[in-house]
C-alpha cells in the first residue's frame, strides 16, 4: 500500500509540476506580449516624463543633456556615453560630438580607377604574392608599439580609424596622442581608412545617422592629414542589402572593405588563446601559393595580444613562404592617388596654428618634460616617450592594462578603459540573443523535476 501511495504521489505531483511550468511559460508569454505594447507607447515620452531615468525603446529618452547606457540607465560617465554601447537615439553620446572645421558634404566624390565602389564588396586581394594586414579600431594606446614593430620589418599596412569610439575622445583632439600616431602613419607608408566615427552598426541605424557616421570621421581625419580615405570597412562588418547601406556608401565614394583571413584575435586576446588565432592564420595563408594567391587580413590594434604578439608571427609567415606585405589599395593595384579625396578648405593637423591663449588666469602646474628612462609622474609624463603612452599607478610608463588601467596617472600620461570585447567578424556560432523558447523549455523542465523531488520527500515521509 504504501509502495502504491508513493508511485500515485509521484505521478499527482509531477503532473501538478509541469501544468504550473506551462501555464507559468503561456502567463510569460502574455505578459511578454502586453510589454511590448505597453513599450511602444513609452517609446514617445519625452525626458521630462522619464522620471526614473530608465532609457531605451521601453522607456524613452533619457533627459537633456545625460547619455543612456546600454543597460537602459541615464547618466553622465565615460560609461553610459561610449560608444558605441550607449544608445544614440535615446540620450546624448559620444557618438553625437561633432568635429571642427567646414563639414566634407560638398566634396566631389567621383567613382574614379578600376576598383569597384559600393554597392559592390571587396572580399579579397588581386596582385598576386600580396598580403593586406588591416587593422580596425584604432588608433589605440597599443597602436605606437604595432608601428614600431611594422617599422622593423619595413612592412606597409592599413589601419581602419575609428573617430571616437570606446571612450577613447576624438582622434583630433590635439589633447590626446591619437592625431600624431595617425600622422606617423601617413609618414610611414602605411593607408588609412574609414571604420566609420563612432563603430555603430550601419545596418542598424537610418540612412541619415549612416552618412553622419561617414561624413564626421572624414571631418576628423581631414583635420589631421588634410584629406579623407576612399576605403572604408562598415563596423562588424555588417552592410546588410535591405537596410539601404551599401548604396549609401557608394552615393558617398566609397569602397566597401571586408576580408578573406579572419584572426579571430578579438576572441583570442590572452596569451594562452592566441595561438588559435596563429593557427588559423597559417591554415589559411599555407592554402595556397604566393605565385597565384593573395589575401586580405583582418586585425584589432586595440587588442595586446594581437600587437604584441600575433602581428609579428603573421609577418615572419609572410616572409617565410615568399609573400611580401602591402597596403590595401596596393594589393588591388589601385594608385595612391585615389585613397584619399583631398579638402583644401583646411589645413592638416600638423599645419593648424595654435590658438592664443585666453585672458585670464592660468592655471599654475608643474612644467613637464618626457620621461627618458620610462618613469612618469610629477615632472615626467609619458606622452611622447617610446616606453608607452600611460603612466601606471607604479610610476612607470607602458601600454598594458596594468599601466592604463587601475591606478593609471592622468596628470602623466594617457589613461584608457578595457578593449572591446567584440570584433567586426560577426560569427553565427555566437548569437548575441538567446532563444526564449530554449529558455522556456529549460523552465519547464526545472519545474517538472522540482514536482518531482518534492513527490519523492512527500513519499519517503509517509
Amino acid at each position: 500500500m504504501r509502495v502504491y501511495s508513493f508511485f500515485l504521489l509521484v505521478v499527482i505531483f509531477g503532473f501538478v509540476g509541469l501544468g504550473t511550468a506551462f501555464s507559468s511559460a503561456i502567463t510569460r508569454q502574455a505578459y511578454s506580449s502586453q510589454e511590448e505594447t505597453i513599450g511602444s507607447q513609452l517609446e514617445s515620452r519625452d525626458a521630462p516624463q522619464n522620471l526614473d531615468y530608465k532609457c531605451g525603446p521601453r522607456w524613452g529618452k533619457c533627459p537633456s543633456g545625460t547619455c543612456c547606457s546600454s543597460a537602459g540607465f541615464c547618466g553622465t560617465t565615460k560609461a553610459h556615453c561610449r560608444s558605441p554601447d550607449c544608445m544614440i537615439d535615446y540620450g546624448q553620446c559620444d557618438a553625437h560630438r561633432v568635429p571642427g572645421g567646414p563639414p566634407t558634404k560638398d566634396i566631389p566624390r567621383p567613382h574614379i580607377g578600376l576598383v569597384p565602389y559600393g554597392p559592390r564588396e571587396i572580399r579579397s586581394c588581386t596582385v598576386p604574392g600580396t598580403v593586406a594586414l588591416t587593422f580596425d579600431d584604432g588608433p589605440t594606446r597599443y597602436t605606437g608599439d604595432l608601428l614600431d614593430l611594422l617599422d622593423k620589418y619595413e612592412a606597409p599596412a592599413t589601419f581602419f580609424i575609428t573617430g571616437i569610439n570606446n571612450g577613447k575622445g576624438q582622434i583630433d583632439d590635439d589633447q590626446l596622442p591619437w592625431a600624431s600616431l595617425i600622422e606617423r602613419m601617413v609618414l610611414s607608408g602605411h593607408q588609412i581608412a574609414s571604420h566609420t566615427w563612432s563603430h555603430e552598426d550601419l545596418s542598424k541605424v537610418t540612412s541619415a545617422q549612416r552618412i553622419e557616421q561617414l561624413e564626421r570621421n572624414e571631418a576628423a581625419l581631414r583635420n589631421i592629414i588634410g584629406s579623407f580615405p576612399t576605403y572604408m570597412r562598415p563596423p562588424y562588418s555588417s552592410c546588410l542589402p535591405r537596410s539601404g547601406c551599401r548604396e549609401d556608401l557608394g552615393k558617398l565614394g566609397y569602397h566597401i572593405v571586408l576580408y578573406d583571413i579572419d584572426t579571430d584575435d578579438y576572441k583570442n586576446d590572452d596569451p594562452g588563446l592566441i595561438q588559435r588565432s596563429k593557427d588559423i592564420f597559417d591554415e589559411s595563408i599555407t592554402s595556397g601559393s604566393p605565385h597565384t594567391k593573395s589575401w586580405l587580413v583582418i586585425g584589432h590594434d586595440a587588442h595586446e595580444q594581437t600587437v604584441h604578439n600575433l602581428t609579428e608571427h603573421m609577418l615572419q609567415a609572410i616572409f617565410r613562404l615568399g609573400y611580401r606585405p602591402t597596403t590595401l589599395g596596393d594589393c588591388l593595384g589601385d594608385p595612391r592617388d585615389n585613397w584619399y579625396r583631398k579638402d583644401s578648405r583646411w589645413p592638416g593637423h600638423t599645419n593648424k596654428k595654435k590658438k592664443k591663449p585666453k585672458k585670464g588666469p592660468k592655471k599654475s602646474q608643474p612644467h613637464q618634460q618626457i620621461s627618458v628612462d620610462g618613469t612618469c609622474g610629477a615632472n615626467y609624463t609619458c606622452f611622447g616617450s617610446p616606453f608607452g603612452l600611460c603612466c601606471g599607478s607604479f610610476h612607470a610608463c607602458g601600454n598594458t592594462t596594468q599601466h592604463c588601467g587601475a591606478g593609471c596617472q592622468k596628470d602623466a600620461g594617457y589613461c584608457a578603459i578595457e578593449a572591446p570585447h567584440n570584433g567586426d567578424a560577426w560569427d553565427p556560432k555566437f548569437p548575441s540573443r538567446k532563444s526564449e523558447a530554449g529558455s522556456d523549455l529549460r523552465t519547464v523542465e526545472t519545474a517538472a523535476a522540482t514536482s518531482l523531488c518534492l513527490a519523492l520527500l512527500v513519499a519517503m515521509w509517509m
